[in-house]
């Protein structure tokens, strides 16, 4: 089928693409579930579990795998190989390796004290069972069948699954109930019941060594995304967009559409820096406040500066994931270069040049990113492919902390709190070339705190941690301390 073509920050399918016909899910299992799981989940996620220490990747470039693992589950032998060898990509990427962009969505949430009353109703919850505990702490470790070059598919299915807060959230009995059934959601929960009914069969289900057919969400997110209906090969980055935005959109707090908002542009310049930022991220929070959001949004400072009068413009944008550049001309690189790639400063010249709001007239100028506001989960797109000097893969080997990822230097003086720390739990590999791949993901128990693979329906432990780190790595999720 034909692929469409998506550029970092282009807004999702509108409400036509979408059929209003739902097919009935196949055997979901139901939000209402009798199995107090939120007082399990919450009571889990209040554990305390000591960090691990502190590990540094070595310099040296590592085999893409190595004797490693050990099997817990085995799937069909047959189909698995199969897999490996059609599955992949073959889609045109318009990202442009040379000229750093973010995924920038019109996010949103309440007012912090709203965010702040929900978040602190949500953990008083009673304690559970040691039994109950030891529910979550050995589920997860379901693999999910591959449909046809669904690869790409499972590998973000299973990074998102290992994502303790939307974990936590799935598994809430009142989950129902924040379902948005309003214009502002496409889907109208149905996407979000979906995918929790996923999840749940993967963390719930009595045979902790199953296999799950991941066909009925398959067919929801295809409404919502006609892009995914078929069996060509997708993009695992592309496919986490569009769910992410079509989960926010099902669980939007925001029920009625707000008006258009009208900036007093002169007003704000006179604004402090942090107010101006604030003031920027609640005008969004007025049209989409979402759990989603409150996990997985961020917000991007930009500076526009003119080389004739020096003037800066400085705007702000959220973001769902941030598309890190690879430099081409190294084999072997870190992701704090490439984060110094992407946080460079931009010129901005000829057919380029921007209006100077103080000379009134286009001047050359330079553009610079920082990060004014860091999520919760962190996630980061390696900028893999690229059409900027013709079609192919850059296998660049990109040596990224497993453990204390710190940013200090790319943060907005005018930020508030002290930098964040994160920590790695979650890759979606990508092996093979533009054209022909397979994808694999590689996550952390969000409770065990143990690595495993995850190749379809095969999941296998991961016995040597620091062999995670390979040129394969595509996207990235990270977790704040």
């Amino acid at each position: 089928m034909s692929r469409q073509k998506t550029s970092p920050g282009i807004p999702l399918p509108p409400s036509s693409t979408y059929s209003s016909k739902y097919s009935t899910p196949a055997r979901s299992v139901p939000l209402g579930t009798t199995t107090n799981v939120a007082a399990i989940a919450r009571s889990i996620n209040n554990m305390s579990i000591s960090a691990g220490t502190s590990r540094t990747p070595s310099s040296t470039e590592r085999p893409l795998r190595s004797t490693r693992i050990t099997s817990l589950r085995t799937g069909s032998s047959s189909q698995d190989r199969s897999n490996v060898q059609t599955n992949g990509i073959t889609h045109d990427h318009t990202e442009q390796t040379m000229n750093p962009t973010a995924t920038v969505y019109s996010i949103s949430s309440n007012n912090e004290s709203s965010i702040s009353k929900i978040s602190s109703t949500a953990t008083a919850v009673p304690k559970t069972t040691t039994n109950s505990q030891s529910n979550l702490m050995n589920g997860g470790l379901c693999g999910l069948q591959n449909l046809g070059n669904t690869c790409f598919m499972n590998s973000v299915l299973q990074c998102l699954s290992n994502t303790k807060p939307l974990l936590l959230y799935c598994l809430e009995e009142n989950l129902d109930d924040q379902l948005n059934t309003s214009t502002t959601s496409v889907m109208k929960g149905v996407l979000m019941k979906e995918y929790a009914s996923l999840i749940r069969k993967m963390w719930l289900s009595s045979d902790k060594r199953s296999i799950v057919s991941p066909s009925s969400f398959k067919n929801t997110i295809g409404k919502f995304a006609p892009r995914f209906t078929g069996y060509s090969e997708q993009d695992s980055q592309e496919f986490l967009r569009y769910l992410l935005q079509g989960l926010s959109e099902d669980v939007n707090r925001v029920r009625i559409k707000p008006a258009a908002i009208t900036v007093d542009e002169k007003q704000e310049e006179r604004m402090r820096e942090i107010d101006r930022a604030k003031a920027s991220w609640q005008r969004c929070l007025k049209y989409e406040n979402s759990r989603l959001v409150d996990i997985f949004a961020g917000q991007l400072k930009s500076t526009l500066e003119c080389s004739f009068c020096q003037y800066q413009s400085i705007t702000f944008d959220m973001f769902w994931d941030l598309s890190i550049p690879l430099p081409r001309d190294k084999s072997s690189t870190s992701l704090q270069e490439c984060f110094q790639l992407f946080m460079n400063k931009e010129e901005l010249d000829g057919d380029e040049k921007p209006m100077c709001a103080k000379c009134k007239q286009k001047r050359r100028c330079t553009k610079q990113l920082s990060i004014q506001k860091c999520p919760e989960i962190l996630v980061l797109h390696l900028k893999r492919f690229s059409q900027s000097f013709g079609r192919g893969k850059l296998n660049n080997l990109v040596k990224f902390p497993i453990e204390n990822l710190r940013l200090n230097e790319f943060i907005s003086e005018s930020a508030e709190g002290p930098p964040p720390i994160y920590n790695l739990f979650g890759i979606s590999n990508h092996s093979g070339s533009l054209y022909t791949g397979h994808y694999v993901a590689e996550c952390k128990h969000p409770f065990t705190h143990e690595w495993h693979e995850f190749n379809d329906s095969n999941v296998h432990t991961i016995n040597d941690e620091e062999s995670i780190i390979s040129s394969n790595a595509y996207v990235l999720f990270y977790e704040r301390q």
